[in-house]
């Protein structure tokens, strides 16, 4: 048997063990019993670390949240134009800091829960930078597919905000109500009443419809490549992130811990279901606008094209460890899966991506101090 067909072998193991471990939600039993399961299928001798975490409530329910919230007070308006106008603001501001993930008031309040990280750090003796490669423990509650026209889901939701909030502000300046504002009004709290309907079908659900194990298997045949070939003078972190579809807050979590021992430059890689389908290299995410992505990682992409990989650009509308690692001022790429069956051919190709851009990074950080010029003496200067 080839080595190649060895690690196709592995990995379709990997995935079947994986993928009986269910209901994987964010700081569930099911994703605790997930990272116990990944780190028994550790290479031996793999110094791996768990370190846990406060997990936060699933952004549906935090966005169903403030749907009905804008919900009642379009209904209060009704009745009280003026209060209602005040209140719908606020909810709506609150809407738009959940949807840059920067700021998220209700986190504050909600109940938590506890989550945990499993990673592992490949040493070089003298790094000239670190790399961070993720993949999710956690499965989203519910991620069904979106209708071709609606490009970011949560805007359909914050523009029924915004018009709920200007028809009642001028309503409550005793501007007459006509049937063209009467439409787009009811229009929009039926769109808030779809958005509080969706949420309780998503946390009602007992399982995930696009639910697979192809990222942590995926990284599981990474780590045993990286021991089996270290690459040289780079820092390289396996981590397998918990709370991921949550807030990433896992990625969140690690690097507030673990930031300051990694090494600069660092570059970010986080891989979503990357054996489901085609992969692709996404160069911007977000659920309200695109987060884009810093030049390095989409470079590094570029050169596996032009060695014949052809992996597609996309914009994801969901949100990845990149996009967390992004807002903490790191480069970042992430690589997701498209639709269709989840395979070992498809996560053993998406393992070969993730080495390529690895070796490449390296590569390029080596040759960084033979390219700079050295300064120049000049004979009478001091």
């Amino acid at each position: 048997m080839h080595p190649s067909d060895e690690d196709l072998l592995r990995i379709r193991q990997d995935l079947n063990t994986l993928s009986e471990v269910g209901h994987r939600y964010a700081g569930s039993e099911g994703e605790r019993a997930m990272l116990h399961q990944v780190k028994s299928l550790l290479p031996e001798d793999t110094a791996a670390q768990i370190e846990g975490f406060v997990a936060y409530t699933s952004p549906a329910f935090v966005v169903g949240s403030h749907s009905l919230a804008l919900l009642g007070a379009g209904l209060l308006g009704f009745f009280h134009p003026l209060a209602a106008a005040v209140l719908c603001a606020a909810i709506t501001m609150s809407l738009a800091a959940e949807g840059t993930g920067r700021l998220s008031i209700m986190r504050w309040v909600l109940p938590k829960s506890a989550s945990y990280n499993l990673h592992l750090n490949y040493e070089a003796k003298r790094p000239l930078g670190s790399l961070v490669i993720t993949a999710p423990l956690d499965t989203p509650r519910w991620r069904p597919g979106r209708p071709a026209w609606l490009i970011r889901p949560l805007k359909a939701v914050l523009v029924a905000a915004l018009v709920v909030t200007a028809i009642l502000a001028l309503r409550s300046m005793a501007e007459p109500w006509g049937r063209p504002t009467q439409g787009m009004y009811i229009a929009s709290l039926l769109v808030l009443g779809a958005a509080v309907a969706f949420t309780a079908v998503a946390h009602r659900r007992v399982g995930g419809i696009r639910e697979d194990a192809s990222g942590p298997a995926a990284l599981l045949a990474l780590a045993r490549r990286l021991q089996a070939a270290p690459v040289d003078d780079l820092d390289v972190w396996v981590v397998f992130t918990g709370c991921s579809h949550a807030y990433q807050n896992g990625m969140h979590a690690f690097l507030a811990m673990r930031g300051s021992r990694l090494k600069d430059p660092v570059l970010v890689i986080a891989v979503d279901e990357p054996g489901r389908g085609e992969l692709g290299a996404v160069v911007s995410e977000g659920p309200l606008w695109p987060q884009h992505h810093r030049p390095t990682g989409p470079a590094l992409v570029e050169r596996l094209r032009w060695a014949g990989a052809m992996i597609p650009a996309v914009d994801h509308t969901s949100v990845t460890d990149a996009r967390a690692a992004l807002l903490w001022g790191y480069r970042a790429l992430a690589l997701v899966g498209s639709e269709g069956e989840c395979t070992a051919e498809s996560t053993d190709k998406a393992v070969d991506v993730m080495e390529s851009l690895i070796r490449l990074y390296a590569d390029d950080l080596s040759r960084v101090p033979s390219s700079i010029p050295l300064p120049i003496e000049v004979e009478g200067s001091s």
